[in-house]
């Protein structure tokens, strides 16, 4: 596995990215929605790479305590000034951080842990290290939530090689890994989880024109 490290050229990419105005990034994903289903109010959420908090602020109006991390310095601090983070009722909290050192003050008490769309952005050593803090962080029973992009989705192979990343491509400036879902089922079992629900398929996470093949999973820590 690679040892690479995400350079400060993809970094600035997310500052500026999440410096500008995305009002089609405001309503929560489809994935977070469909995670709801699943929860319940009250629970504590740690979402593993936030962005521009469209999710985050979404489970925390459904009545969760969430922790949001990001490595965007620029995106946690505008979601930390926010002047409405009042009006919740479990007033979320926002963290810069880079997913893959995460501390373990968390030990075994989180309910959920949440990734949409971040695996693929960080190399596989950064996403194994991250999946690992996970199982140690969650509670017995507790559920770790993954949306990634697939290696069968049609923006696999566009862009730049990276020679030490299998399956990894730099593409309209920024780094993508895509992954396969056997391995990452794999190494979700080797860490000791169960998985309670697994689908690979397209139309799950359309945004404007691009509509990538996905992989969702639902993995549960033992009780």
């Amino acid at each position: 596995m690679s040892k690479r490290k995400l350079d400060p050229a993809e970094s600035a990419y997310w500052n500026g990215f999440y410096a500008g105005k995305h009002p089609d990034l405001e309503v929560a994903s489809t994935f977070a929605r469909w995670v709801m289903e699943r929860l319940r109010p009250g629970q504590t959420l740690f979402e593993l790479g936030c962005g521009n908090g469209r999710d985050a602020l979404f489970f925390a109006d459904q009545g969760l305590a969430v922790i949001a991390c990001d490595r965007s310095e620029v995106a946690i601090s505008t979601l930390s000034e926010r002047p409405d983070l009042a009006r919740f009722k479990i007033r979320p909290v926002f963290q810069a951080g880079d997913m893959s050192a995460l501390d373990d003050s968390r030990a075994g008490k989180l309910d959920v842990v949440y990734s949409r769309f971040t695996l693929h952005a960080v190399t596989a050593d950064e996403a194994s290290a991250a999946l690992a803090w996970a199982y140690r962080n969650l509670a017995p029973g507790g559920q770790l939530m993954i949306e990634v992009r697939s290696v069968l989705g049609s923006l696999y192979g566009k862009g730049t090689p990276v020679p030490e990343d299998r399956d990894a491509f730099i593409h309209d400036g920024h780094y993508r890994r895509f992954v396969r879902k056997d391995e990452l089922e794999a190494e979700l079992r080797g860490l000791g989880f169960t998985i309670s629900a697994s689908v690979e398929a397209a139309h799950l996470a359309v945004y404007k024109d691009d509509d990538p093949v996905v992989i969702r999973i639902v993995a549960a820590k033992a009780g």
